[in-house]
């Protein structure tokens, strides 16, 4: 138990499968917890049974937040998107059923092995030292894996980089760093050999490094907290030496940061001032916190947000920002208020809370006081995201370790039993089933893109009728079997091949518009091959349907406006125009030009 839980956390983080699978740094580590999850399950029915008066009120939460996932999936405006997740996170209720009870495994073993929680610390320092690398290596320009210009951001000289090491997102990233670090400074400062606390100290060093490269506010913030806390809780004795090197620290970092190789943090810091509001966040809560008052006993379900904000978006965030695309409130108690309701704020508020009871609580305040930091520093920068599969784990994973260590251990008398064996063999079953679905899926989907970047689609369509086969629960890529194929048309050589591909576009765009998260997309994706074939009439309804599906978005007001020109319906033309215009904030002229053309048309 204690090798499988390290190799959890310290792969979780890193394994990636570029060119093998087409979400190659989200479908990997949904694989891994459900692998993962599966074996646990039967080990701990092996293992000696151990509770505590902490490890119990953990273990209600823990069910609570179970039923209330079950709840809101069954009751959700999109059962099958809850039960298997969305695309960009795949955060639905089998995998976080899977993430759970690995938690509540491995903090009853912890409780029984007090040595597992060095275990734990030294694989997080250990992987976390490889992914600070790489993502400092990202930094500079050095990437096997993933292509630097999908981290890049602007034009030269005020070019931005976010590196995302292999989580996907820059933010995740520097999420998990900050747990990297405070499991660092632990290493170091608890009873250790001398090589466990060197990996401590390097592991806190390179984190801290990534970290700041990354250019996160959030991420940034939540170090600072933690620090604060930790300094607090246990006030570190300075010594000259230490002293020294901080100072160091600081001239070394002033110096990179005024030297060219600090351009693009320079960069970053303009960014920082152009927009301090951070993406429209309070404006984004704001609008959450309204549509979450409207499902407020069981919430929308598990990983619908995308599917329903753009309904309950505000005119004043669309103008502010009316390119973004919102797949989350940024806010993890905001996120549990509009997926599941009141409940799930409720258990999410209270384990952070028994997190922070049991770090004051503790007899180990050398082993409390970072983990209580690091819980602190997650929940700082989790104010502004979204939990992901790793960072949801390590901020569980925190609260299992101080409250497994926070109470005295009792063992208990609950003795093996045949029904509830069969019972954990069925779930590991349903996960092990789920993660051969889903890789198999994916994988699938990487063969699609790239036999479609080599011309051969029919066996492009061949294998997207086995992807339909194999796909879990609530994994739909219609719409971007639609885009694929229409990109395509023109790299077959046989022009019965060309017919083909777009007949398939054509087909997977019809049924986008049903199944597609982002169901304004998929409506104007149809769109625009109406328009291609001067159907003015279904364009019309299309880009209706897309504004029904987002109605603050200013782009299909801007097209219906044209279609309507098209048709000779001014007036109609024009007050579609005024919308797409005040909708875009100013921020594209030819949005405002199209409806000084039409005002003209109207009043020549």
């Amino acid at each position: 138990m204690a090798f499988l839980l390290a190799a959890i956390v310290a792969l979780l983080p890193l394994i990636i499968a570029p060119h093998w699978l087409l979400y190659f740094d989200v479908t990997p580590k949904i694989v891994l917890m459900l692998v993962g999850a599966a074996i646990a399950l039967p080990l701990a029915e092996r293992g000696q049974c151990v509770l505590s008066p902490g490890l119990r009120i953990f273990g209600w939460l823990l069910s609570a937040q179970a039923v209330s996932l079950a709840i809101s999936t069954w009751t959700s405006v999109d059962p099958a998107l809850s039960l298997g997740g969305g695309t960009w996170r795949r955060f639905g209720l089998v995998t976080q059923y899977a993430m759970l009870a690995m938690v509540s495994v491995s903090a009853r073993y912890m409780a029984a092995q007090t040595d597992c929680v060095r275990i734990v610390l030294r694989a997080l320092a250990a992987s976390g030292v490889a992914a600070a690398i790489y993502g400092i290596l990202q930094y500079f320009g050095w990437d096997p894996w993933i292509d630097p210009a999908a981290y890049h951001i602007g034009e030269a000289p005020f070019t931005i980089v976010r590196p995302p090491g292999t989580m996907g997102y820059v933010s995740y990233f520097a999420v998990y760093l900050l747990a990297v670090i405070f499991a660092g400074l632990a290493l170091a400062v608890i009873k250790e050999s001398r090589l466990w606390k060197i990996l401590g100290a390097a592991a806190a060093a390179l984190g801290t490094a990534a970290l700041l490269l990354t250019g996160t506010r959030a991420a940034t913030l939540g170090l600072l907290g933690g620090a604060a806390l930790l300094a607090f809780w246990a006030p570190p004795r300075i010594r000259i030496r230490i002293a020294v090197a901080g100072t160091a620290a600081i001239v070394a970092l002033a110096f990179f940061y005024f030297s060219p190789p600090g351009q693009l943090l320079r960069s970053r810091v303009r960014w920082f001032i152009e927009d301090p509001l951070g993406g429209g966040r309070p404006l984004l809560w704001r609008d959450s916190v309204r549509m979450a008052a409207a499902r407020l006993p069981m919430g929308f379900g598990p990983d619908t947000f995308s599917l329903e904000f753009p309904k309950h978006q505000s005119p004043e965030l669309a103008r502010a920002y009316p390119h973004l695309f919102q797949e989350s409130a940024h806010n993890i108690f905001l996120d549990a208020l509009v997926e599941q309701g009141t409940p799930g704020l409720v258990i999410l508020f209270g384990l952070t809370v028994l997190g922070f009871y049991a770090a004051w609580k503790s007899p180990n305040r050398s082993l409390a006081a970072p983990l209580g930091a690091t819980l602190a520093a997650l929940l700082i920068s989790q104010q502004f995201s979204a939990f992901t599969l790793p960072t949801a784990f390590f901020y569980y994973l925190t609260i299992a370790i101080l409250v497994a260590q926070a109470f005295p251990p009792e063992s208990s008398s609950l003795a093996s039993n045949r029904a509830r064996m069969v019972a954990w063999a069925a779930v590991s079953l349903v996960f092990v089933a789920f993660a051969v679905a889903l890789a198999a899926s994916d994988a699938t989907l990487a063969r699609i893109s790239r036999l479609t970047h080599s011309g051969n689609v029919r066996q492009a369509a061949a294998a997207y009728q086995q992807f339909e086969r194999w796909k879990p629960p609530g994994m739909q890529a219609d719409l971007w079997y639609s885009r694929t194929m229409a990109e395509s048309v023109d790299r077959p050589t046989l022009r019965e091949d060309q017919i083909f591909a777009v007949r398939e576009a054509v087909a997977a765009a019809v049924r986008a518009s049903r199944t597609a998260e982002d169901r304004q997309n998929a409506w104007l994706n149809l769109a625009a091959f109406y328009a291609r074939q001067n159907d003015l009439p279904h364009t019309e309804q299309s880009l209706r349907a897309a504004i029904g599906a987002s109605p603050a978005w200013f782009k299909p007001h801007w097209l219906l406006a044209q279609v309507l020109r098209a048709g000779g319906r001014l007036k109609e033309a024009r007050d579609e125009a005024a919308i797409a215009a005040d909708l875009d904030g100013g921020k594209d002229p030819q949005v405002a030009r199209t409806l000084t053309e039409i005002r003209s048309a109207v009043h020549p």
